[in-house]
């Protein structure tokens, strides 16, 4: 009887093992399928082909691009124990008179600045305020920038993407860095979050009197784009390793940060805000330190966003 009994145990054991087994197992197919149709869904998606832009300008024949541009500067310098501060503001507009659009695509424009509004406060002197639309009389601070203002100050031709083919400098300028004229744009469509970059170089003069050369580069992002709108941010990176703090102290106006929006239609820029904010200590002395906050804005004047749908496939 107890045989019996031991046998009949063995075998529920048996098929109990053998069901268990079998349930696991089927449990662990179904894991293994269920996995294997996210792993092809996700190919799937993966495989899908991606939107892209072709970010090319498309200015044309002889209409006037004009923008607003805003730029606030506070700038705070510490030498032998003495502290100074400087703040302006400057409202201007700028204008691309389109001359000239070949059979390729190429643009010939001539750039000027049409009206500013000047404003600088220095540390123990009284405030300094221009506006070249009201004022017949121009401070001896701003007797240059006055001389400038209606007149041309380049001629340009570029290329589709932003390459400069030839430019010709009515009047010396100087670049800051931290405007954005026609930035350097990708020569092929891309997609939200592609990157491509533009080398740069600029000449800085030491207190000695020599001519360094700094070797940069512009690190563009395309980081959305909504209502044919594309976002896309930049980033200047120095290449040239650079230990002169008095250098630091120049370059540091030559940098650009922020962001910019391109229409990608009417191929152009929409606005742009670029920031800085940089500090070197010891280029006058250990105890001397200068502190650069910038920030600039521009926006396209009347500007028409279009609809259309420009991405390429």
């Amino acid at each position: 009887m107890n045989t019996v009994k031991t046998s009949v145990m063995v075998f529920v054991f048996s098929l109990t093992a053998l069901f268990g087994i079998s349930t696991a197992a089927d449990a662990q197919q179904q894991s293994l399928e269920s996995q294997l149709q996210q792993a092809a869904k996700e190919a799937t998606q993966d495989a899908r082909p991606v939107k892209k832009y072709q970010l090319q300008y498309k200015l044309q024949q002889g209409e006037s691009v004009r923008s607003r541009v805003v730029h606030l500067v506070s700038m705070d310098t510490k030498i032998d124990g003495e502290f100074e501060n400087l703040k302006s503001r400057s409202v201007s507009t700028r204008v691309f008179h389109v001359k000239d659009v070949d059979a390729e695509g190429n643009i010939t424009l001539t750039h000027l600045v049409e009206d500013a509004e000047l404003w600088q406060k220095v540390t123990g002197k009284d405030e300094v305020r221009y506006n070249s639309r009201t004022d017949e009389v121009v401070p001896a601070s701003y007797t240059q920038i006055a001389a400038s203002i209606g007149k041309p100050l380049a001629v340009i031709t570029v290329s589709p993407e932003g390459k400069i083919i030839t430019r010709e400098d009515s009047v010396t300028q100087f670049n800051p860095g931290i405007g954005v004229l026609l930035p350097r744009l990708p020569d092929y469509p891309i997609a939200i979050g592609q990157k491509w970059y533009t080398p740069e170089q600029v000449r800085i003069r030491s207190n000695e009197g020599r001519v360094k050369t700094i070797k940069l580069r512009k690190l563009f992002t395309l980081t959305k784009v909504s209502n044919d709108l594309a976002t896309i941010t930049v980033k200047t990176q120095v290449l040239t390793p650079v230990q002169d703090v008095k250098i630091k102290s120049q370059l540091m106006q030559r940098m650009q940060h922020g962001e910019f929006q391109f229409d990608l239609a009417a191929g152009r820029i929409y606005s742009s805000r670029m920031q800085l904010d940089e500090r070197v200590v010891g280029f006058n002395g250990a105890a001397s330190m200068i502190h650069y906050l910038s920030r600039m804005t521009e926006q396209l004047v009347k500007p028409v966003p279009s609809t259309k749908d420009v991405s390429v496939r």
